[in-house]
């Protein structure tokens, strides 16, 4: 551009007006917000289920479902207990954003993952859904297999065999993997979280709410429950009202109260 050309500004956004700093702190307050963790997708939720520990490294926390309501969130059921990754939690991907330097969820760590992410599929060993849930359901056989390799196309997919093409020696395209149909509970009825919805190598696979066996401390990286408490979240839960899953150690729910709208959670 000629350095003869003369810049016009409007005298409303010139450097020193009143709307010109107003309007730049108007920008700088809405690149906070975006910066905050999952704060305008809270906003677009009805349900939430949320789970918070006690701490970072707790192998087992509470689980809370809420309802929004003309009058803000309502708790919707009497808290219960869910078991974690063994060694507890660590930031996930999902639609928050993780702060900086702090720890990161990755593959075979055994940590659940924390933040806010959206649900996936319902799955079960019965061919059939139990009755009245909404979601998609897909029975977990022993040809369904969710891909932990992370040198695979499909790592990190939940994906039946009959849906891939296997090599000229009949393998399939993955190394490893975690078949659905387990001879414990254990998958007797999941949902799965859609952390790392990318499939990011190495940043963690295959995360699910599923049952907790009764000899079970904690999980190796999914978020575990009883049966009875299982089956009353998959009927509770409505994709209309885009719920999402919360999971957190209990000073960062506390410090992200405010920012992300959290509903205030009630004691037992």
């Amino acid at each position: 551009m000629s350095s003869n050309v003369k810049r016009t500004v409007h005298p409303f956004l010139a450097e020193n007006s009143i709307v010109g700093n107003y309007m730049k702190v108007i920008l700088l307050f809405s690149l906070l917000l975006l910066a905050l963790p999952g704060f305008a997708q809270i906003e677009t939720a009805n349900q939430l289920v949320v789970v918070v520990a006690p701490e970072w490294d707790a192998k087992a926390g509470t689980m809370y479902l809420f309802d929004r309501t003309d009058q803000g969130w309502l708790q919707y059921n009497v808290p219960w207990k869910v078991i974690l990754g063994d060694s507890g939690l660590a930031w996930g991907i999902g639609i928050h954003t993780n702060p900086p330097n702090d720890r990161l969820k990755i593959e075979g760590d055994h940590r659940s993952p924390a933040g806010v992410f959206r649900l996936g599929e319902f799955f079960g060993y019965d061919s059939t859904p139990p009755r009245g849930i909404r979601y998609p359901y897909r029975q977990a056989t022993k040809a369904v297999n969710c891909v932990d390799d992370t040198g695979s196309l499909f790592y990190n997919s939940f994906i039946g065999e009959d849906q891939v093409v296997r090599d000229s020696a009949g393998k399939l395209p993955w190394k490893s993997s975690e078949v659905m149909r387990q001879d414990s509970v254990d998958y007797k009825y999941g949902i799965v979280i859609r952390h790392n919805p990318r499939a990011i190598p190495g940043k963690g696979s295959c995360i699910f709410l599923h049952l907790m066996r009764a000899d079970s401390s904690a999980t190796t990286g999914c978020t575990a429950m009883g049966e009875d408490n299982m089956l009353f979240l998959m009927q509770w839960l409505d994709p209309e009202k885009h719920p999402l899953f919360v999971e957190l150690p209990a000073v960062t729910f506390r410090n992200y109260l405010l920012d992300w709208n959290f509903p205030l959670l009630l004691k037992k």
